[in-house]
């Protein structure tokens, strides 16, 4: 028994895929569709069934009156031009309360010098229906968050405020040992505050965002090495920068975070006054930005966990801090679309490295 020529076999291959594919010329003619797309059409009571063979696919969704359809005859559009090649789109099926999302993906080819245009609808509704449970889900904790926070904040300036009226009435009668026992309650309660500040913070980073705009990371670091004056001053620090480029995103985000790298290269700085680099490469249509200070360093089994939210390496009387600074650089980082990463040397020192858009100039 001869088995066919895999060709004749294409066909029917099509025919059982569950994606609703057709067949256009360049000019939008559908010259083919398979039986999902003809189901789905049926279903729906478009034109786009059994008898949608002649019709051109760009005439019919151009002509329809809802918005649905005029964002798909836009994206078909361009699909035909080859300006894009694909685009997502929302379909209110024909029950009311149904609603579906797919995914249009095209690809042109030529067949005896005639130009040609696969198209394929890929139902991504569950996807969709994934996200937005996710946001709901973030929503949901950006609240509690911020319940926490608010519930918390006011007992903790209760404690600290009759810890400091006992310490100011008993002053005479307090011995050394309930001195320090006060002094010690009152700076577990600031770091206590502290952490729940960092947390609301970092809980908010994809919900309370700005837009993304065209930002230039020199005046960003301008503005950073102005607050962190002082503490430069104190501490001796050098902090030098190749020019930096402008990048598409969040202003005051990308400020925070600068600030808390170059704050912990300050932190971390070792023995000697710190010394800190910045320099910045672009690949494509992203920059990789690149933070190298010549501090402490951080043990390659560690460089994955200092980025985790209250993972500390060291004490708190070595190095004072909520341990959420770099979970929030990451925070940050990802919200743009890139990835942060840190290579540290041998002998110390360390690189922290993060991806962001490139962005044209901002026009005046």
């Amino acid at each position: 028994m001869h088995s066919r020529e895999p060709e004749a076999l294409v066909p029917a291959a099509v025919d059982t895929l569950p994606i609703n594919f057709a067949i256009l010329d360049d000019e939008g003619t559908i010259l083919h569709t398979n039986r999902a797309w003809r189901e789905f059409g049926d279903a729906n009571d478009l034109e786009l069934s059994a008898d949608a063979i002649g019709t051109n696919y760009l005439e019919v969704t151009a002509q329809a009156e809802t918005e649905t359809a005029r964002a798909v005859a836009a994206g078909l559009s361009e699909i035909l031009a080859g300006e894009r090649d694909l685009f997502e789109f929302e379909y209110p099926c024909h029950s009311p309360d149904e609603r579906r999302w797919f995914l249009m993906r095209a690809a042109p080819f030529t067949d005896g010098g005639q130009r040609y245009v696969a198209v394929a609808h890929f139902d991504i509704t569950e996807r969709h229906e994934y996200q937005r449970q996710l946001e709901a889900s973030n929503e949901r904790l950006e609240q509690f968050a911020y319940a926490v926070s608010h519930d918390l904040q006011e007992p903790l300036r209760m404690v600290t405020s009759y810890l400091g009226l006992l310490e100011r009435r008993y002053a005479d009668e307090l011995d050394e040992d309930a001195d320090e026992f006060i002094e010690y309650a009152v700076d577990g309660a600031e770091r206590m505050r502290a952490m729940i500040d960092g947390l609301l913070e970092y809980s908010r980073i994809d919900t309370r965002g700005d837009s993304f705009d065209p930002v230039d990371l020199d005046a960003v670091l301008e503005d950073v090495l102005m607050d962190l004056e002082r503490r430069i001053e104190d501490t001796d620090a050098e902090i030098t920068s190749e020019p930096l480029p402008i990048v598409a995103g969040d202003a005051s985000q990308l400020r925070q975070l600068f600030q808390n790298l170059l704050d912990n290269a300050i932190e971390y700085r070792g023995e000697g006054p710190p010394r800190v680099t910045i320099s910045a490469t672009r690949d494509e249509d992203e920059w990789t930005v690149s933070v190298n200070d010549e501090g402490i360093g951080i043990d390659s089994e560690d460089e994955d966990r200092v980025f985790e939210v209250f993972q500390r390496l060291h004490s708190r009387e070595e190095h004072p801090g909520t341990g959420i600074g770099l979970a929030l650089c990451k925070r940050i980082v990802e919200r743009h679309g890139g990835e942060i990463w840190i290579d540290s040397g041998p002998n110390g020192g360390s690189t922290f490295s993060f991806t962001l858009p490139a962005a044209d100039e901002p026009t005046d």
